[in-house]
């Protein structure tokens, strides 16, 4: 055959191959992404597994796949994976080869170290011929959400100006006495005043008896974090790794409290997407596990950025009663003593914890909601 004629032939059938691919790389090929968890932690690990599957006879030499991920979603080690990392995203590239009616599946362990909200929307697939002379993409449009709630930390981390105060305030509500609430009898015992004896029961028995009383619930716990890490702070937080810890430690205290049944609510002077610009984030006092959950997952929709100065946001809770106080702050609030006087008059307890400076740099945590 002369020369001519084979390059012309070779031009054809590699033209007609790319064609194939080109109109048929992407034709019947899936890609899927899923977690075995979709609300961890912050420094839980949680596995995603990718399946890629070729449904149809025609080979793939190479398909590639990208997507953008935040760089807080720390990955375990992983062959046939390139990371970009950045600040706040990185780039995963994966090459892969599939023949035909194959299917791949890739697990990945991922660290999750940062509180947020992850949506993960896409992923992009290319797949070409043998010598990359023409190539097919696509956009795969993913539905996953990834909520990291607070890191939790034991009680003994945080910084308590009394380190019995938490620990007086989760037995107070069982060992505070209603006498307007009786659920029974009981035999005397020394120091029970003589007004609780059951004198019925005592001549039924031949021995002293006394009311049994049952304990009071009414006492609340509100969680106050203030935002303001510099004073004259007016938007967004200077220190962030510093509200970050604080979070933490509001996420810890409710994790030890709600759980044993004491209404805790918390509340802060910084904001979320969600809310209106100036309306601080408020969740009331309550008991539960909805409760800690929903507590948890507002914790882990918080954007660093102040809604309200702190004097302004403590007003609200000047006329609060029946409600006991801890606040985390960054800075002294000796000008705001007065204020926490009047509270301390109504009856209401108050612990301020003060946070103590980390050697993190500023812009170490950056906004907790990241988009990829």
């Amino acid at each position: 055959m002369p020369l001519h004629w084979f390059i012309l032939f070779a031009v054809i059938v590699l033209g007609l191959q790319a064609l194939l691919f080109k109109v048929r790389a992407l034709s019947r090929l899936g890609y899927s992404r899923t977690f075995t968890k979709h609300r961890l932690f912050a420094q839980d690990q949680v596995e995603m597994t990718e399946t890629i599957r070729n449904d149809k006879l025609l080979p793939l030499p190479w398909v590639r796949l990208e997507s953008m991920l935040p760089s807080s979603l720390h990955f375990g080690n992983q062959t046939n994976l390139a990371i970009n990392t950045g600040e706040l995203l990185q780039n995963h590239r994966s090459l892969f080869t599939l023949k035909s009616y194959t299917q791949i599946v890739r697990r990945h362990q991922i660290t999750c170290t940062r509180r947020g909200i992850y949506r993960l929307n896409s992923a992009t697939m290319t797949a070409g011929d043998l010598f990359g002379m023409f190539d097919a993409v696509r956009t795969l449009p993913l539905d996953l959400e990834l909520i990291v709630y607070p890191e939790i930390v034991p009680l003994h981390q945080i910084p308590f100006s009394n380190k019995s105060w938490i620990g007086d305030m989760t037995v107070r509500r069982w060992i505070l006495e209603d006498p307007f609430w009786k659920s029974g009898v009981r035999s005397y015992q020394p120091g029970d005043p003589l007004k609780t004896v059951h004198w019925k029961a005592t001549a039924r028995t031949n021995q002293l008896q006394v009311h049994q009383l049952d304990f009071t619930a009414d006492r609340k716990i509100m969680i106050l974090l203030n935002f303001e890490t510099t004073k004259g702070m007016w938007s967004k937080v200077t220190h962030p790794e510093m509200i970050e810890q604080a979070i933490s430690y509001a996420a810890s205290i409710a994790n030890t409290t709600i759980p044993q049944g004491i209404e805790t609510g918390f509340a802060c002077n910084g904001t979320m997407k969600t809310l209106v610009k100036g309306q601080p984030v408020v969740i009331p006092p309550a008991a539960g596990t909805h409760h800690l959950t929903d507590v948890f997952e507002n914790m882990a929709k918080l954007e660093l950025e102040l809604s309200a100065s702190f004097r302004t946001f403590m007003e609200i809770w000047e006329d609060a009663a029946g409600t006991d106080f801890i606040i985390l702050t960054a800075i002294p609030l000796t000008d705001m003593e007065p204020l926490l006087s009047r509270i301390r008059m109504r009856g209401n307890g108050i612990e301020i914890v003060e946070l103590k400076r980390t050697n993190h740099s500023a812009h170490e945590v950056e906004e907790d909601t990241i988009y990829a």
